[in-house]
């Protein structure tokens, strides 16, 4: 037998508390409900209804287009500004921002990239990139905010997901700030975003500056992509066989880099395959955010695939560095995505 350590694409476990792990896991779990899916958290399964992911994949590319052209702008920002958010709801800023939160990890990411460190006042526990965003006070875990310190903290403009619950954004409205939804899927909707954020703060030059280099990456990655003449298969596992689908970030990820995703025939932006439909699609490489490669090996069925025998197996712990690499819509995704074509397909990049 190979030695795994060898052959297997193993990304080493980060140390995290208990707690932060399992509030890792119920973001996740909300996540996936958002998309009609249930979930496994700390062994026990949950089911919970949500919006169609279709639909609001739909509502996100009818915007995309305009929010887009809106936001590509040079120079100095003319306010008052209405910006129509990835939602399509159209927010009025009065003046430049002086003071911003951000409820996501990715839009923290995009707000020092684009130098407003000194302009954010909140941000969420999971909002650990770049180090300096630790010295910004958290406003509590990415599923429960704290409402009232949020209020307190007198921003103009909070950055969200669209994960935000909407009684937690009626108050913070009524309270006075002006809350903008970003809800990227792709590259070109991320890209959108950061212009869109600094149209809104008035850092439209760094913006570009930052989507100009985001394209260079991706025209880099495509040329050596272009060589590829075998076109490979995979399968994202996100936990209990939950996967990303068409209309995912993740899912764009793989159509993006030449991989033929198994699970975007089901149509969904998250379905969940059977195990029984894993075997007979026999993905080349298995892509696992949750459940490690020994575990896999002790799945019934599962560990008959060549893929799982062979060690074609790429393991990114929930709460790594090179997990966030991949799922934050932020300014860092070329280069995550550049990290998923290396380990699907090292001969190109030797």
């Amino acid at each position: 037998m190979t030695n795994k350590s060898e052959c297997a694409i193993l990304i080493p476990k980060k140390e995290i508390k208990k707690e932060n792990r399992n509030e890792a896991i119920l973001m996740r779990k909300r996540i996936l409900s958002r998309a009609c899916a249930a979930v496994l958290i700390v062994g026990v399964m949950f089911v919970g209804g949500c919006k169609n992911a279709d639909t609001e994949n739909t509502a996100l590319q009818t915007e995309e287009t305009d929010t887009k052209a809106q936001a590509e702008t040079a120079g100095e920002t003319q306010y008052p500004l209405t910006i129509t958010d990835d939602l399509g709801n159209e927010v009025v800023i009065e003046e430049e921002p002086k003071r911003v939160i951000s409820l996501s990890p990715a839009n923290t990411e995009t707000l020092f990239a684009l130098g407003a460190d000194d302009q954010i006042v909140g941000r969420t526990d999971y909002c650990n990139y770049p180090e300096e965003a630790s010295e910004v006070p958290s406003v509590g875990s990415y599923s429960s905010p704290n409402t009232e310190l949020i209020i307190s903290m007198d921003a103009d403009v909070i950055f969200a997901s669209d994960y935000m619950d909407d009684s937690i954004r009626s108050q913070v409205e009524n309270a006075g700030a002006k809350v903008i939804i970003f809800a990227a899927n792709d590259m070109e909707s991320v890209e959108s975003d950061i212009l869109t954020a600094g149209q809104v703060l008035n850092r439209n030059d760094k913006a570009k500056e930052i989507t100009d280099n985001m394209e260079k990456e991706m025209t880099d990655l495509r040329e050596i992509l272009s060589a590829n003449t075998e076109e490979k298969s995979a399968f994202i596992d996100l936990g209990d066989y939950y996967s990303a689908g068409e209309g995912s970030l993740l899912g764009n990820m793989l159509e993006d880099i030449g991989v033929r995703n198994i699970a975007a025939d089901t149509g969904e932006a998250w379905p969940q395959l059977s195990v029984e439909t894993i075997i007979e699609a026999d993905p080349d490489v298995y892509i696992s955010l949750y459940t490690s490669p020994e575990e896999l090996k002790q799945v019934p069925g599962l560990s008959s695939l060549d893929c799982i025998q062979n060690d074609q197996i790429i393991y990114y712990d929930g709460l790594s560095p090179e997990a966030d690499l991949i799922q934050r819509a932020g300014p860092r995704l070329a280069e995550g995505t550049r990290l998923l074509a290396e380990q699907i397909y090292p001969e190109l990049f030797s």
